[in-house]
């Protein structure tokens, strides 16, 4: 039996890791450090320049602001400040302010002032030791969503021109700005907020299945005992992720996390899909099993899931095809005393299937309109539950019935 550890570095798997690569975002990360790298790079002058990110849920939006804030600090050393600051933890505009100056120094007052007398302690503290400032105000737009949204806008426009009236020389401020969607830009900014405070906007697209396959690869090789997860295993949970949870690499991350600690729960050496459906269901992901909803498919459909069941734990994969269900499915027929139905019959079923337990059940075409092309069906819940849970309703639904 095995006893060791799967995950031996868990760490990486954590929210605030910030890894040295970045899989799929790595052409952006370096547009964007360029960027910031010349703007910094001015010998003589003082200057202001705003970047904002926007982008879904989980799309890498801050793990790329921060791991091209790490890539300039390698670069300006000393001479670059960098203030992080969550919006959405902070809610309130002089909150924002008040951590900007706490990470600049730790000596400067929290509250008690002005926002223009904020700004001013900001600028001369980060003066007295850098020549650089760059701040990162993630989920800057939930600062709009109550009371704050005049204090937020006039607090922005000040941050971007306050420059213009110090007697300041070589120094050089950058925002990179962050939120969920870019009409956040045009909804709550006037244009001349938006004018001075944003130059340049970057969109972050949700991750795909084999952006997602990447991104687990990468992290399964930063946490994992080497050889304790398959490709298939990733596959399967990125396709999953892609299509239940909207390409979300936060969810990917921690369904990885979770399906590796199931693994050495049960003191077994690999990560296989059925800990990754487990993983699922602990995180909540898809809806709870209905018995109602499954007493509804009806005896034949019953006997169908059963025997994708079956086919996907001897086959020990995340997807089993229509072929090697069918195989299965004649001899449950023939177990149950049903006549097994036609190749056309089990395609329709397949869906109805589908789509009477959304998320739960799904049904994809490989090769579609290609020769060779397959049916291929997976399953995202554990699959001993739902064999039991199948089993007890046949005996109770007489042969003929559905």
């Amino acid at each position: 039996m095995f006893m060791g550890k799967i995950i031996v570095a868990p760490e990486t798997l954590d929210h605030s890791f910030i890894p040295e690569k970045l899989p799929t975002r790595e052409n952006i990360r370096s547009e964007l450090f360029l960027k910031i790298r010349q703007f910094f790079s001015q010998s003589s002058g003082k200057g202001f320049k705003g970047i904002h990110i926007s982008g879904s849920v989980g799309s890498g939006k801050t793990v790329l602001s921060r791991r091209v804030a790490a890539d300039l600090k390698t670069v300006f050393r000393e001479n670059l400040i960098i203030c992080y600051v969550n919006c959405r933890f902070s809610k309130r505009v002089y909150r924002v302010l008040a951590q900007i100056a706490s990470q600049i120094s730790s000596s400067l007052p929290q509250r008690g002032l002005s926002k223009d007398e904020f700004l001013e302690l900001i600028f001369l503290a980060t003066k007295e030791r850098a020549q650089r400032l760059l701040i990162i105000l993630d989920e800057i737009d939930s600062l709009f969503w109550g009371n704050e949204g005049e204090k937020a806008t006039d607090m922005l426009y000040s941050l971007s021109r306050y420059l213009e009236k110090t007697t300041f020389s070589n120094f050089f401020v950058a925002t990179i700005s962050i939120s969920r969607t870019e009409e956040f830009i045009f909804s709550w900014l006037d244009p001349a907020t938006r004018a001075s405070f944003i130059h340049e906007k970057k969109h972050l697209e949700a991750y795909g299945p084999g952006e997602l396959v990447e991104i687990l690869r990468y992290r399964a090789k930063l946490a994992f005992r080497n050889g304790t997860i398959s490709e298939e295993s990733l596959s399967y949970l990125a396709n999953f992720v892609a299509n239940q949870a909207w390409g979300n690499a936060r969810t990917a991350i921690d369904l990885l996390r979770l399906a590796g600690e199931i693994a050495e729960h049960k003191n077994e050496d690999v990560v296989r899909p059925e800990h990754i459906r487990l993983a699922i269901k602990e995180y909540a992901l898809i809806p709870a099993l209905d018995m109602e909803k499954l007493i509804g498919l009806g005896r034949h459909k019953l006997i169908l899931l059963l025997a994708t069941i079956l086919a996907l734990k001897n086959s020990n994969r995340s997807y089993v095809t229509r072929t090697m269900v069918q195989e299965y499915y004649r001899e449950l027929c023939a177990e149950y005393g049903e006549e097994p139905r036609k190749t056309t019959q089990i395609w329709r079923y397949l869906r109805e299937i589908e789509y009477e337990l959304s998320g739960i059940v799904e049904v994809t075409v490989s090769g579609k309109n290609q020769r060779g092309r397959s049916t291929r069906i997976s399953i995202n819940v554990p699959l001993d539950t739902l064999e039991k849970n199948i089993v007890k309703i046949l005996k109770k639904i007489p042969s003929g019935l559905g």
